[in-house]
């Protein structure tokens, strides 16, 4: 007994050395953040500067790459098989870590066993909006729209089975209409088919429609917060507009679960200092209509217990499978 006491001792003071000694070696090389939408989008428009500010505190190259498709699956797997040595980070969002486990019957990672959350970036509520083109200036006048239309009206997300399609199917069976679902593969896809006019609506990230509200080519019906967002003060809520709904997204910074916890530590307490930077907070999170998610590691693990909870329901209700 005393001889297996020692020798678990011995294991765990060795995993804590190795540990220790992983935190003062790195970061030893260039580092990647992985990023699962293409380019434009809110997760690409946080992830490069938070990169650069890393890069300088580091002293080396910390690269973003962009590898769309799948709901954010193929980055989420790539980065679960990556070493745990904490050069090789994801920007993940709700459905590498939450959502994707209720969609799909399997997933070539665990979300909850290989990926471990390591600090909070930023959270936002997602909006409503349409083409100015489109003959409806409020919510009201919208769903009687989409009843008129009897199903015909379309809305882009940035994919199947993503928050902006699982919401807006929310929205949709709140509001008693049918709508017809075109997915993309990221909101820099979306906002310019809105544009075109290919798309009547989308529910998105506030960002990078912002300009267009403001140049008046869309027109913002609701924002899906509890109360009126400071960047667009004329913007009514789902709930003042007569519909209570409410629809948010995150992000955070997540590595291989193999990772050593001062490594991890070591990741959180510099992305932490680079989203606390006024530049960072006023450009990259107020500006697109953010807020920031000041969480570290075991916070994380409690806010996705809950946020895991809600797409379960959430998913079951909206009966949406993607195999």
């Amino acid at each position: 007994m005393r001889r297996r006491f020692l020798q678990a001792a011995l294991a765990v003071t060795g995993a804590l050395v190795v540990g220790i000694a992983g935190a003062q070696q790195f970061p030893s090389k260039p580092s990647k953040m992985i990023v699962g939408f293409p380019p434009g989008g809110p997760a690409d428009v946080l992830a490069r500067p938070l990169a650069e500010g890393l890069a300088k505190q580091w002293n080396q190259p910390v690269l973003v790459e962009n590898k769309p498709g799948a709901n954010s699956i193929i980055a989420t797997d790539y980065v679960a098989k990556q070493p745990g040595d904490g050069h090789t980070m994801i920007l993940a969002n709700d459905p590498s870590l939450s959502s994707n486990q209720y969609l799909y019957s399997k997933l070539p990672y665990d979300p909850v066993k290989d990926l471990t959350p390591v600090a909070g970036v930023a959270t936002t509520t997602l909006i409503l909006v349409v083409p100015a083109s489109l003959p409806v200036n409020n919510l009201k006048e919208l769903v009687a729209l989409a009843k008129q239309k009897g199903g015909t009206l379309t809305y882009g997300s940035i994919g199947q089975g993503s928050v902006t399609h699982l919401d807006a199917e929310a929205f949709a069976t709140a509001a008693g209409v049918k709508l017809t679902h075109v997915p993309y593969k990221g909101t820099g896809e979306v906002i310019p088919a809105l544009l075109n006019g290919q798309i009547d609506m989308t529910l998105t990230a506030i960002g990078p429609s912002l300009p267009h509200i403001r140049s008046g080519k869309f027109k913002a019906l609701a924002v899906a917060s509890q109360g009126r967002y400071p960047v667009l003060p004329d913007v009514p809520t789902f709930a003042e507009a007569g519909l209570p709904f409410e629809a948010r997204s995150w992000f955070m910074v997540a590595v291989p679960s193999s990772t050593p916890k001062p490594v991890i530590d070591r990741i959180a307490a510099d992305v932490k200092r680079v989203v606390e930077t006024p530049e960072y907070r006023e450009k990259f999170i107020n500006a697109m209509g953010m807020e920031p998610l000041n969480l570290g590691p075991a916070e994380l693990q409690t806010f996705l217990e809950k946020d895991r909870a809600k797409y379960a329901e959430r998913v079951k209700n909206a009966n949406v499978r993607l195999d």
